[in-house]
């Protein structure tokens, strides 16, 4: 529920033309949104006032006494209700033990008391908010305490939190749903000292980087196995990374190096959230095994308390190729009105680097070697409107990268674009029955590469985009019935992809079908996907919650592809007998011709005319008549013009069931169905490896269908406070999964029926079904003074070894698969992390060890398992941080302390070696 300050008179009336206007404006972002007639409703009850839904009945309570941010988690627990702590500073703030029975107002009272925070009930008694404004007791003036400023909550579910005492950070939702849910906060990424973006997902159980080539500052994570063509969603703020791209470098077992084109620049990002399996929530249409979502700054991460503008100045330094990143953000708002806006800018500047020196494992040292630098800059800006019941914001993220990639001894210069804009309304008025959000969006990228020419190409000029934008609308209605308190959340969304791709170059403009030798793994098309979601979630007692739903998503891929056979033979080119008789007279062929040819000769222009020349004169020319007859080669290239216009759909339920048999324990069990359409990449596939040649090696394969999965997890949160000391917690979430693909897509053989002899390569369905299974765990224990967490990763899988077997009655496929997207995850992967804090927590110092075993190909090796592409690798990484004070922090991070030599999970080039960033944190 919605946190609002008190108005009276003026300037309520003020506040009314406010939201009018705003209203109004937000109406024209979101021109395709339709919805009722905003009701403004009266200024908020303060603390001393009574929530129209709050139930006076008693419960029991037993919290001791602990930090504010340890608190809200278990008074949640033993109330019921979901609790925010709408101010993150306050954290450190120590409350009051309660024990007996008591409403939740009383507890919350005693809970708080003497600490100069305040709280409010909202959303008919089933909301707390924490540092809000004014309670009842107005204890502003008490000596040694603190009156937090209003700070505004977003939703009913308290995921807005971005920060708590779980692993890496997590906050307390995450381990309060029961889902496989993962969240890196922007803590952890700063002190990390990541190189890449993708970097932030090592340490999450069930994820990996999915870095493909050393320089891409790009993200493609696996996660649970899963990768590539957007089976698992990448997005920011919701707006969709749909960008691919194929055959950036080749490989024995991939056929891209990074095939998902997703930028993000984490100098904006104040958390990353990952889902690992889907279900019929916005968000998830298209998706076949989760999402992963970066949450943007918000002007309330910036600005100070008490305070109407802030920012903070990130300045990173380091060794070996880590030349600079830094980042400026600065925030305002107005005193009193609705709006703030944030700013900021973003540099990057990384040179190549050294690998490890320690160790025997493989190297791709030499074939990496100047792929490895990259320059760019990044600009953001939000703007917020908060008009009580009505939140609108409106952002855009603006990228630009150049780097360089290759292969061999060719360099390739690449220089990007992405614009990621998004614009947001949510209305959350009293009722109950309607907490609605909706958003619209716009991703553009555009990649301009710049090929050296080669033995077999000259210097061309390659142009992909892809242009991604759509929209959702969802609500949520609550209601209480006789089976127990019941919330329905349905809605719709919906998104199309308009991929594009020219090349240019001397060669293309003498033959423009050289073109499709350059397009083929980026060809033009158009994806239109939509869904329609119902789910409902019931708590028919205390200690169980059953939610389930359906989704409904139906997709379509239209436009033309073109692709070529070639035909080779030899041509028969004669040419008719021209008569010497016809071009020469006697006299003159005599002197011309037979006199040089033949020095010293007794033969006299009269004899030569009398007996020579008539034989003479009907002699064919030279380069005329049999003798000149030859057999050229020739080559010819006829073109195939596909139209594609198909369309996928199906219904894909999801149901879970959590039980709360203890207040620190949380098991549950769920079930999804899934369904990934092709993408522009995959259906409109055609052309042929890069080259000065008509493409003829690729073909659309008109028959593919798309993968649908079915998965199954159980698992279980556990929270303790409160364990060995007062304001110790405990965090610990768990998951096993089991997933099925049918129809996965990957490279294979297909023939078509206006090329009976001719077999191309195209993307195919396997036959039979892919499986993965895996356990997964994230724990932390966190004393203030110490902390000690990890996860760990098992996973397994198993691929069918064959594609689908076509004919066109002359020909016949083998049903052998050519490439795959991306390798197969390790099957161990480990971090231990752990660490303390000094001088008032001031001073922190951690280390973290990593253990992964080897990345792995879906060939089988001798004994009948997974092939290992890589060693197995352990590093240790330091880390730590100083507050001089509440303005200025420096951290710090040593990357592969030991040296180690090593490839990392699902990588293709050599990891750096030791690594040293120092960075300093300012905030004004």
């Amino acid at each position: 529920m919605r946190l609002q300050i008190r108005t009276t008179g003026s300037e309520k009336k003020t506040g009314q033309r406010a939201r009018r206007a705003a209203l109004l404006a937000t109406t024209v972002v979101a021109v395709s949104i339709s919805m009722p007639a905003f009701a403004q409703t009266a200024a908020n009850t303060a603390n001393g006032q009574r929530a129209g839904g709050e139930q006076g009945a008693t419960r029991p309570f037993n919290i001791p006494a602990q930090s504010l941010s340890s608190v809200v988690g278990a008074f949640g627990r033993q109330s019921g209700l979901q609790v925010t702590l709408a101010t993150p500073s306050a954290g450190n703030v120590r409350t009051n033990a309660v024990t007996g029975s008591f409403t939740v107002r009383e507890a919350l009272s005693r809970l708080l008391a003497g600490t100069g925070v305040n709280f409010r009930i909202a959303g008919n008694g089933r909301t707390v908010v924490i540092g809000t404004g004014q309670t009842a007791a107005d204890l502003s003036g008490a000596e040694g305490t603190t009156v937090l400023e209003a700070i505004t909550v977003t939703g009913k579910t308290g995921r807005n939190s971005i920060a708590g005492t779980g692993y890496q950070g997590t906050p307390d939702w995450v381990y309060e749903t029961p889902a496989s849910v993962s969240v890196v906060s922007r803590e952890a990424i700063q002190s990390a000292g990541v190189r890449n973006t993708r970097d932030v997902f090592n340490r999450v159980s069930g994820v990996y980087a999915g870095e493909g080539n050393g320089s891409f500052p790009t993200v493609s994570p696996n996660v649970r196995g899963l990768q590539e063509s957007g089976r698992v969603v990448v997005s920011i703020d919701g707006a969709r990374q749909n960008a691919q791209r194929g055959f950036s470098t080749g490989g024995a077992s991939i056929y891209s190096a990074n095939n998902g084109q997703a930028y993000v620049d984490t100098a904006f990002i104040r958390a990353v959230e990952v889902e690992k399996m889907t279900n019929a929530t916005s968000g998830n249409a298209g998706s076949l095994g989760g999402k992963v979502e970066f949450r943007t700054i918000r002007a309330a991460d910036l600005i100070p308390e008490g305070a109407n503008k802030g920012g903070e100045v990130i300045i990173s330094r380091g060794t070996n190729g880590y030349d600079f990143q830094g980042s400026v953000l600065a925030a305002v708002r107005e005193p009193d009105g609705p709006l703030s806006f944030v700013a900021g800018y973003s540099r990057t500047i990384m040179d190549e680097y050294k690998i490890g020196t320690k160790g025997e494992a493989q190297s791709t040292a030499l074939t990496m070697k100047d792929l490895l630098g990259r320059d760019g800059w990044s600009t953001f800006f939000k703007g917020e409107g908060d008009f009580g019941d009505v939140q609108t914001s409106l952002s855009w993220m603006h990228q630009q990268n150049d780097f360089v990639q290759g292969a061999s001894n060719f360099i390739d210069r690449e220089s990007v674009r992405n614009d990621s804009i998004v614009a947001k309304l949510d209305w959350d008025p009293e009722s109950e029955l309607i907490d609605f959000k909706s958003s619209l969006w716009l991703n553009d990228n555009m990649t301009h590469e710049l090929r050296g020419a080669r033995t077999y190409a000259v210097e061309t000029n390659l142009d992909m985009g892809l242009r991604s934008f759509g929209g959702s609308v969802e609500n949520t209605s609550r209601f209480d019935t006789k089976a127990g308190a019941l919330s329905l959340n349905y809605g719709a969304e919906a998104f199309r992809d308009i991929s594009s791709s020219v090349a240019t170059s001397s060669a293309i403009a003498n033959n423009p079908a050289f073109a499709s030798s350059y397009t083929a793994f980026s060809p033009p098309g158009r994806r239109d996907v939509a869904s329609l979601f119902l789910n409902g979630e019931l708590e028919p007692a205390d200690w169980v919650t059953i939610s389930g739903g359906v989704r409904y998503d139906w997709s379509r891929l239209k436009g033309k592809s073109t692709y070529y056979d070639e035909i080779s033979y030899l041509r028969t080119i004669t040419v008719a007998c021209d008569p010497i008789g016809n071009n020469y007279t006697a006299s003159q062929y005599y002197y011309a011709v037979f006199l040089p040819q033949n020095p010293g000769t007794n033969i006299t222009e009269a004899r030569f005319l009398s007996r020579v020349w008539s034989n003479v004169s009907s002699t064919c020319m030279p380069g005329t008549g049999p003798s000149a007859t030859r057999y050229d080669p020739v080559v010819e290239n006829p073109a195939y013009e596909t139209d594609i216009d198909r369309t996928y759909s199906a219904w894909l339920p999801s149901a879970t069931i959590e039980f709360k048999p203890f207040d620190w324990l949380r098991p549950y069990v769920s079930y999804s169905q899934s369904l990934r359409p092709p993408t522009t990449l995959e259906a409109f596939f055609a052309g042929a490896r890069p080259g000065d040649s008509v493409g003829y090696e690729y073909a659309p394969n008109q028959s593919l269908r798309a993968e649908k999965a079915t998965t199954y997890e159980i698992g279980a949160n556990m929270s303790f406070d409160g364990v060995l000391l007062d304001h110790d917690s405990v965090r610990i979430k768990m998951a096993a999964f089991r997933r099925e693909v049918k129809d996965y897509i990957a490279l294979g053989y297909l023939v078509t029926d206006q090329v009976p002899g001719r077999t191309y390569t195209s993307f195919v369905n396997l036959d039979g079904t892919t499986y993965m299974r895996g356990l997964e765990l994230e724990g932390n224990y966190d004393a203030r003074s110490f902390w000690l967490g990890g996860s760990a990763t098992l996973l397994k899988t198993d691929w069918p070894d064959k594609t689908q077997v076509f004919s066109n009655g002359t020909t016949t496929t083998s049903g052998e698969i050519v490439a795959w997207p991306g390798d197969v995850a390790p099957k161990v992967k480990l971090t231990l992390d752990g660490g303390m804090r000094f001088f008032e927590e001031k001073f922190s110092l951690g280390a973290r060890l990593n253990h992964v075993t080897p990345t792995q190909s879906r060939t089988l090796d001798t004994e009948g398992n997974l092939r290992e592409v890589t060693d197995p690798y352990t590093t240790v990484d330091l880390y730590g941080s100083y507050a001089f004070n509440d303005k200025a922090t420096l951290r710090f991070a040593v990357n592969n302390l030991m040296d180690r030599k090593y490839i990392p999970a699902t990588s293709a080039y050599t990891a750096p070696g030791r690594t040293f960033i120092a960075t300093m944190n300012v905030k004004f």
